[in-house]
């Protein structure tokens, strides 16, 4: 007979029944009401641009005309309450405004789970009952379910960036910056250090590929969207960033939008970097990168987060030491903790979270030192015989 080792047996069924939650939560939710109202922003700026030109997403007067068939409480277009995202998330959204609301949340979510399967399926460091119980311990984080619920398009991001480190990994330049280039303009404070991590790794024709391809995005966007609605979109920005909500989840609600802050971004933006530089192999470098943006964010949230199970994945794939792995397993606890902030507002339970980002760059950071660095590994199936 061939066994799994009990802590891997035991992680597996852990895992297990937290994705099991998971799924049981969704459907209830989806049961209970089968739309979310950041889901019905996107809805409605597809079918603006679908309807009236794409240089009216952005358009208030439009987007709440087009939410009068709602139910009066979820009218929810006004003010920081409006679709922000760069237009490409609506262009990809518009074929499922084919379908009735309930249709396009479900179909959305089925494809925001394809997403995750393929970025495991690119990235993940092992095979069998290990690899198993990494993607059921993914789809079992709070953060995720919350991706799931309000319809979030980080998924579909961590997918791009998983095969943009693929590519890259192949020495596939073109493709590489056609891939991060998607991903920073579907959400940019995702990815944002990312870039400069390829180039400080010394990707630099990945990175050229990916400035082409962000200024053929950015043509795109500049001609669809106008002189109009590239002003509505700059005020609405404006008005949502004006929401305290949307730095509750970064260092500013901890310490405040001040020099501390400012400090700590610049310090964890320039370690991130340096990881990428001395380190090299093409898993740090994208890991440091993800790992950066999140540290350096100014616009995050819990959902957010979730980009860094890919970082660990990448990071897993080098073989790195047991502690470090420890380290990543541990990472569980603050991940989940922070949700609770939703319903406690005042403390900021993103501070653990946060610690845990600054003490993994600093083991990423001392990692750099060593004088060579382990190849990465090839999948395995973790299993002993018995």
């Amino acid at each position: 007979m061939k066994r799994p080792p009990l802590w891997l047996a035991s992680a597996a069924v852990a895992s297990a029944w937290a994705a099991i939650y998971s799924a049981g939560r969704w459907l209830l939710l989806y049961a209970e009401r089968p739309i979310h109202e950041d889901m019905r922003f996107t809805y409605v700026a597809a079918e603006a641009g679908m309807r009236y030109g794409w240089s009216k997403i952005y358009d208030p007067t439009i987007l709440h005309s087009l939410s009068t068939s709602f139910p009066a409480d979820q009218q929810f277009i006004h003010g920081s309450y409006t679709y922000i995202n760069p237009p490409l998330l609506a262009w990809l959204y518009t074929p499922f405004t084919l379908f009735s609301e309930p249709v396009a949340y479900a179909l959305w979510t089925v494809a925001s789970l394809a997403a995750l399967y393929l970025s495991w399926r690119l990235a993940s460091p092992y095979t069998g009952l290990a690899g198993a119980t990494l993607l059921m311990l993914a789809i079992g984080l709070w953060p995720l379910l919350l991706i799931l619920y309000l319809g979030q398009p980080d998924l579909l991001v961590m997918a791009l960036v998983a095969a943009a480190w693929w590519f890259c990994s192949r020495d596939r330049s073109v493709e590489t910056g056609v891939a991060l280039a998607l991903a920073t303009f579907l959400k940019p404070q995702v990815v944002a250090l990312l870039p400069l991590a390829l180039l400080a790794g010394g990707r630099y024709r990945a990175t050229l590929s990916w400035l082409v391809a962000c200024g053929v995005l950015g043509a795109a966007t500049v001609l669809s969207l106008g002189p109009s609605g590239l002003q509505s979109w700059w005020q609405a920005l404006k008005d949502v960033q004006a929401d305290p909500a949307q730095t509750a989840e970064t260092l500013a609600h901890v310490f405040g939008l001040g020099p501390l802050t400012y400090a700590l971004w610049f310090a964890q933006g320039a370690v991130a970097l340096f990881i990428a530089f001395r380190r090299r192999e093409t898993e740090i470098v994208f890991a440091a990168g993800i790992l950066g943006s999140a540290a350096v964010a100014f616009h995050f949230h819990y959902w957010d987060y979730t980009n860094l199970v890919l970082a660990a994945w990448l990071v897993l794939r080098t073989s790195p030491q047991l502690a470090h792995r420890f380290w990543l397993a541990l990472g569980v606890i603050p991940m989940q903790v922070m949700t609770y902030q939703a319903s406690h507002a005042d403390i900021p339970f993103v501070a653990p979270q946060l610690a845990w980002d600054a003490v993994w760059l600093a083991i990423l950071f001392a990692g750099s030192f060593r004088e060579s660095a382990m190849p990465a590994p090839k999948q395995v199936e973790i299993q002993v015989t018995s």
